[in-house]
């Protein structure tokens, strides 16, 4: 579990805030250094015909693009850019473990719980934005008994509350199970390996770590992919109320 330690880079301390730049946050910035390095090039010289990397940026814009569609509406759409650029975020902090000596950054709690409760308190921003007071109606649907009132508003709570804890465990738990699982097999492989290195079957646990390095870089996008639809539906729902008037 060494691989998952937070360690202080650079000591910053300012008025008692510890501000200093750890390995995590030293990756933070390596990840959004490489996205607007890619978007430089790619977008620099824009022509009538589209480089390959231009390419690659428009499959991404469609990609997005259909999600935010999908679970938010036309009138999502407005939603867009940050779910753009959280997906990018997510998905290359996801896969930046997969490399020797990297951190991966979406395997701390407090990184994947923060962006959660980011898109949770959007979500209540946007809510109260575009519908006013009206929001909290949700809370407690026109129709309900008197006597259910206080217990279906208790439960929509916890459940709505509930909201940021589950979306920043989910990515958190399968990043940090994911990693660990392709290094106790890879000593596994490593092992076999050198027991096997006069016959052929060295190959076996070779070929099977290399497929389950695969097996993980899907995983990676598909878990970016998830936080992005789960985010697109809490703010989507935000939203609803002045969709429905309008």
């Amino acid at each position: 579990m060494a691989s998952f330690e937070v360690k202080n880079i650079i000591p910053i301390h300012f008025v008692g805030l510890d501000l200093s730049l750890t390995n995590s946050s030293l990756y933070m910035l390596f990840v959004v250094g490489v996205i607007l390095l890619f978007f430089f090039i790619g977008t620099k010289d824009a022509g009538l015909v589209p480089s390959k990397t231009q390419c690659i940026i428009e499959k991404m814009f469609f990609f997005i693009g259909d999600i935010v569609k999908t679970n938010a509406g036309d009138n999502g759409i407005k939603l867009f850019p940050y779910m753009f650029s959280l997906f990018l975020f997510i998905c290359l902090g996801n896969t930046i473990g997969l490399f020797p000596f990297a951190f991966s950054f979406t395997s701390q709690l407090v990184v994947t719980f923060g962006m959660a409760c980011l898109v949770f308190i959007s979500s209540i921003v946007v809510g109260i934005h575009c519908n006013g007071i009206r929001y909290f109606k949700h809370f407690c649907p026109d129709g309900l008994p008197g006597y259910i009132i206080p217990f279906f508003v208790i439960v929509e709570l916890v459940s709505f509350t509930f909201r940021p804890v589950s979306l920043g465990i989910r990515l958190f738990a399968n990043i940090v199970s994911g990693h660990v699982m392709i290094k106790i097999i890879a000593g596994f492989a490593v092992s076999f390996a050198g027991v096997t290195a006069l016959s052929g079957f060295a190959i076996i646990p070779i070929a099977f770590n290399v497929l389950l390095n695969v097996f993980k870089l899907a995983v990676c996008v598909l878990q970016a992919y998830v936080f992005v639809v789960l985010s697109c539906m809490y703010l989507a729902e935000s939203m609803a109320a002045m969709h429905e008037e309008h």
